[in-house]
């Protein structure tokens, strides 16, 4: 019982090694977008997006001010002198208003109607933060793209090694072969001269392919933010199923642009509005809205008033239609590029359908090539032995054995490559 339950447990455990050691082309591209430093940028944004729009909202709470002066000023209001006369001869001293005059007050402003400028601002800073928001989607869609360019290139490099490692075992068993019969006085020193110069060649490219392979693992490792380390990159299925086309970032981005200007202009028309406020104004001081009254009295009072007030800043109307039409400029400039967008994405797209059916048509006889030129290098090995054909002629056909083997592995891979191109021009 223990040795089942420690057999199940290794067995476990190799299966999670197994999958462990695999790498595929989507967890490439999530731990790209999770590694990407631009990625905080969406916290950051969201953040001054709430802050602007508690800023524009608080145009509605009451404003206010508090105020404080002292003031002298040479002339003052006061009764005609002749009058004074007459009401001092009746015993009533009117000494007229002090110059010096001092107070403490307070004005407080509610807004009843902006004319929409608010909603105008709100839907400016909600636009303007869309706008930048999809500008960072099309950053991380580029890096996807980016990512998944690489991730194919590694997977050619692996199996153009592993036709390699595959040619060269064939090319040392061909060595080894002719080595025998030299040494029976059958073939030539300069037999095997060729097929170790072949060897060594082989061993060159291979060196070359593993070179540039680990200069592309460095730049994966760049972007997923870990080490690819010898874990097995998976080839995914040239059957892929993509969900529903989706809207491109791009598409996105100048829909985005052309909300922002409508906000902009909602904003433009909402300057050439009046505007209704409530207020309420008040102080404590010397003099008071009862002039007459300190004119016998320096006592200070409190004094107040409330009311409405609707105010037209008409200034805005001078540059409405240029701002207007500075807006109607940018739209069609958005246009503009959207259309270029849209032709240059179809030629490319009808250039991907057209590369896929081409590969597609190629890859019907890859496996049967394949078959024969390994057909060949069999019989030419068997001819070798009997003496029918040299060294040379054993070498040309194991070379083309090799091409078409490395022609089929690649065949495959710029299908599969193409069809994500595919889906990724359609943001699938």
């Amino acid at each position: 019982m223990k040795r089942l339950l420690s057999s199940f447990v290794l067995s476990m455990l190799l299966l999670l090694d197994c999958f462990a050691a695999e790498l595929t082309i989507g967890e490439c591209v999530s731990l790209a977008r999770a590694n990407y430093p631009a990625v905080a940028q969406y916290g950051l944004l969201e953040k001054v997006k709430q802050l602007n729009l508690s800023n524009v909202s608080k145009m509605w709470m009451p404003q206010g001010s508090v105020s404080a002066q002292l003031t002298w000023q040479n002339e003052v209001a006061a009764l005609p002198e002749v009058l004074t006369n007459i009401l001092s001869q009746q015993g009533v001293d009117y000494p007229g208003l002090d110059k010096t005059q001092y107070r403490i007050g307070l004005d407080v402003s509610q807004q009843i109607w902006d004319g929409g400028k608010a909603k105008a601002n709100k839907e400016a800073v909600a636009t303007g933060n869309a706008v930048e928001r999809t500008a960072l989607d099309l950053q991380l869609y580029d890096v996807e793209g980016r990512v998944e360019e690489i991730y194919f290139s590694m997977l050619l490099l692996d199996e153009h090694i592993s036709q390699c490692d595959k040619t060269m075992t064939l090319v040392d068993s061909t060595l080894r072969q002719v080595r025998s019969m030299f040494a029976n006085g059958v073939a030539m020193k300069s037999d095997c001269d060729q097929i170790e110069a072949k060897l060594l060649t082989l061993q060159q490219q291979k060196s070359r392919l593993t070179a540039t392979l680990v200069s592309i693992r460095r730049i994966m490792e760049i972007f997923i933010g870990e080490s690819v380390g010898a874990r097995t990159l998976v080839l995914p299925s040239e059957d892929l199923q993509a969900p529903a086309e989706g809207i491109h970032p791009q598409q996105r981005l100048f829909d985005r642009r052309i909300a922002n200007l409508s906000a902009q202009e909602s904003g433009i028309k909402a300057a050439a509005m009046p505007t209704v406020n409530a207020f309420a104004s008040g102080y404590y001081g010397y003099p008071g809205y009862n002039m007459f009254k300190n004119m016998q009295s320096r006592d200070l009072s409190f004094n107040f008033m409330v009311g409405l007030k609707v105010a037209w800043n008409f200034s805005s109307l001078y540059t409405r239609g240029n701002s207007l039409n500075k807006l109607r400029l940018q739209r069609s400039q958005v246009e503009s590029e959207r259309a270029t967008f849209n032709f240059n994405n179809s030629i490319a797209i009808s250039e991907s359908l057209g590369q896929i059916a081409s590969l597609r048509e190629v890859m019907r006889n890859d496996d049967r090539i394949v078959e024969l030129r390994n057909s060949v290098v069999s019989a030419a090995q068997s001819q070798l032995d009997n003496g029918i054909i040299d060294t040379t002629a054993l070498l040309s056909k194991i070379t083309d054995s090799e091409l078409a083997q490395n022609e089929m592995a690649q065949h495959h891979i710029e299908l599969v490559k193409a069809i994500y191109n595919l889906n990724h021009l359609r943001n699938r």
